[in-house]
């Protein structure tokens, strides 16, 4: 049965709208605010320009290869990716956030201060000078959520643990530990847990 016989019509043909948009585009800015209390970071795809560019918008945070690491993947950068289109994912901090309109406005003033094409008529962009540059890590990996998963502590978000620390605990795991070498940033941790998605995501500083 496909997904339009399901009742799923109107939200495929969105997709498809977006998929030619992203398709016949130079370079994806895609903006969104979050639950967490947190502040702005960046998403960037895997491709060399994405990440460079990343770097470049007023963000807290940039976190590489995290796009990629989604368990079921189907994001509008691996979207990009597959059609060698850069892109970056910025969350602009919690949806009720006093400032967080005023942070997306400001990505995306950025954003579109650094569009310049080249004489070859590729993207490319000029050295910004932040006065504050963010931090970068890169994603290792994601957690899933199992049966009877629960947190051993509360993590407050980019929250760094050493390597070992105990972090949560579900049936067939047990407890579970920080299993990355030298410690890692707990990302994107979930305050709703649903068996299947994602729990976290282990991020190492670059």
């Amino acid at each position: 049965e496909s997904a339009e016989d399901e009742g799923y019509k109107y939200e495929l043909q969105r997709a498809r709208l977006v998929a030619e948009s992203i398709r016949d585009a130079e370079f994806i800015l895609d903006v969104h605010s979050c639950s967490a209390d947190v502040g702005s970071f960046a998403l960037p795809s895997s491709m060399d320009l994405s990440e460079e560019l990343a770097e470049q918008l007023p963000v807290k945070y940039v976190i590489e290869s995290l796009v990629h690491a989604c368990l079921d993947g189907g994001t509008t950068l691996d979207c990009a990716l597959l059609h060698n289109v850069p892109g970056v994912c910025v969350e602009c901090g919690q949806h009720s956030h006093p400032d967080v309109d005023a942070r997306a406005v400001s990505i995306i003033s950025s954003f579109l201060s650094m569009q310049v094409l080249t004489d070859k008529g590729l993207f490319a962009m000029p050295n910004i000078k932040l006065s504050e540059k963010p931090t970068v890590m890169r994603c290792e990996y994601a957690e899933r959520v199992g049966l009877g998963f629960e947190w051993l502590n509360q993590f407050p978000e980019f929250h760094y643990v050493e390597e070992n620390t105990p972090i949560f605990r579900d049936e067939s795991r047990g407890d579970v530990q920080c299993p990355i070498s030298g410690g890692a940033y707990i990302v994107m941790a979930t305050a709703s847990p649903v068996i299947g998605e994602e729990a976290l995501f282990w991020a190492s500083a670059k």
